[in-house]
């Protein structure tokens, strides 16, 4: 691969990540300038829709309006639901939300295929999605309701309509502190657990396709987007479906040191680890382990590089030295200095383990990572941590503050006690020897007149 085309899937991935179409145009009016070669080699891959990430990360996007035209119109059934509005589209897919009314009453999701992307791979992929969302039963999980063809023959699937955010928008707007964070990762790792027991690794997870909504007024977190997703064990759909090679699937800010390689032949569960764990970095930080725009800014292969081989800082450092500290810790309702220090430590150890470059030592699965923060919460020892005797005891103490507390008033009583003793026996010793020594010195006198009378 040339610096030309590394500069061109730069540009690409940058480009596909921009939802707004003005947006879009503008940032490629700023790159490519006066290259139209570069410009059209851009355009012509958005328009064939190869991007990097996920091939159903929905967007927002507007009703249509009059003059513009829609494969599928508001109002129109497929099958038992009715088109109500347009929430998005990514590569392949368009979703809608739509009505149910037999045989309940309630909104879902529609995912479409788009029209003329109906290929053999497409739908592959589609289909593969769909799959692996109906295997699944998970509270954070959205569920799969139905699935069918529309009169065109496109497939569809109708799911659960997560009326959330991502969920570190949510964090931010709720103020939500680090321990409140921290439990609503707790439930994501929880669901990407059972994706992997279910033999489905998701190779995407970012706060995009981890939606928080209230149900009940409890934030629940919910996972989605499973478009990229990979079988371990038995195969998601009858048609073939494969990584291209020299393709890269994945969100470049997110993704594990072995998703960065053109063949991504050797991924496991522990891939996903990773991304939870730079999910986590930017819940307590505000920021992924690595600079966006720097990263952004860098050709194809440097990016996979620094990925790749670049240690990330710590949290603490990091967050420490963000130029947003005021407000990253507003958000966290903390203040500045003490975030550093609550975040310096403990939770340093416990990322830093999810994000080795080495796969065999981060958490083996995501249920131990969880288990892990939940040691956290719990102040007990966690697994991250060197295991010495002094950090065991001190981790002892702040688990058990109240019976320490007793303990340590009834060790003081007890030396008070002993202190007290010791000094009356000391004493009465001291006393009982001037006796001895006021006799002995008596009759030394006494024994001295008498010699000097004779």
């Amino acid at each position: 691969m040339n610096a030309r085309d590394d500069r061109a899937k730069s540009v690409f991935l940058n480009a596909a990540e921009i939802a707004s179409d003005d947006e879009r145009s503008a940032y490629l009016d700023e790159q490519c300038g006066d290259d139209g070669e570069l410009r059209g080699e851009v355009e012509e891959l958005l328009s064939h829709q190869q991007q990097v990430g996920s091939f159903l990360e929905t967007s927002p996007a507007n009703s249509p309006t009059v003059g513009e035209t829609t494969t599928e119109s508001l109002g129109m059934r497929i099958g038992p639901y009715k088109l109500l509005q347009k929430l998005g589209e990514g590569g392949m897919g368009e979703v809608y939300m739509a009505e149910q009314t037999e045989p309940v009453d309630r909104r879902v999701a529609v995912k479409i295929i788009k029209a003329g992307m109906d290929t053999r791979q497409v739908i592959a992929r589609f289909e593969a999605e769909r799959q692996a969302l109906a295997i699944m039963d998970h509270p954070n999980i959205a569920k799969v309701f139905d699935e069918g063809t529309t009169n065109a023959g496109r497939p569809y699937f109708a799911m659960e309509m997560v009326k959330g955010v991502p969920i570190t928008q949510y964090c931010d707007e709720h103020r939500l502190d680090l321990r409140q964070r921290l439990g609503l990762f707790k439930d994501v790792c929880h669901a990407v657990q059972h994706a992997h027991q279910k033999g489905i690794i998701h190779r995407d997870l970012k706060p995009t396709n981890v939606l928080v909504a209230e149900y009940d007024d409890r934030a629940v977190p919910k996972v989605i987007d499973f478009g990229v997703a990979k079988a371990m064990q038995q195969r998601l759909t009858e048609k073939t479906m494969f990584t291209e090679v020299g393709t890269v699937v994945g969100t470049i800010e997110y993704m594990s040191p072995e998703q960065a390689k053109l063949n991504q032949f050797d991924i496991d569960t522990r891939s996903d680890v990773y991304s939870l764990g730079v999910l986590l970095y930017e819940l307590l930080t505000g920021e992924t382990p690595f600079d966006r725009k720097k990263l952004r800014s860098a050709a194809l292969d440097e990016m996979l590089r620094i990925i790749r081989e670049e240690e990330p800082s710590r949290p603490s450092i990091k967050v420490g030295t963000s130029e947003s500290l005021p407000s990253i810790s507003a958000n966290r309702q903390i203040e500045p200095k003490r975030l550093s220090l609550l975040v310096r430590g403990e939770l340093d150890w416990i990322v830093m383990k999810a994000l080795e470059k080495d796969r065999a030592r981060r958490y083996e699965t995501a249920n131990a990572f969880a288990d892990d923060v939940g040691n956290y919460l719990n102040d007990e020892a966690v697994d991250a941590c060197p295991p010495s005797f002094a950090y065991q005891f001190r981790k002892l103490i702040r688990r058990n503050k109240q019976v320490a507390l007793a303990t340590g008033l009834v060790i003081a009583c007890l030396t008070i006690g002993i202190a007290a003793t010791s000094w009356q026996a000391w004493r009465a010793d001291r006393q009982r020897d001037r006796a001895v020594e006021a006799e002995r010195l008596a009759a030394a006198r006494l024994a001295a007149e008498t010699a000097a009378r004779s």
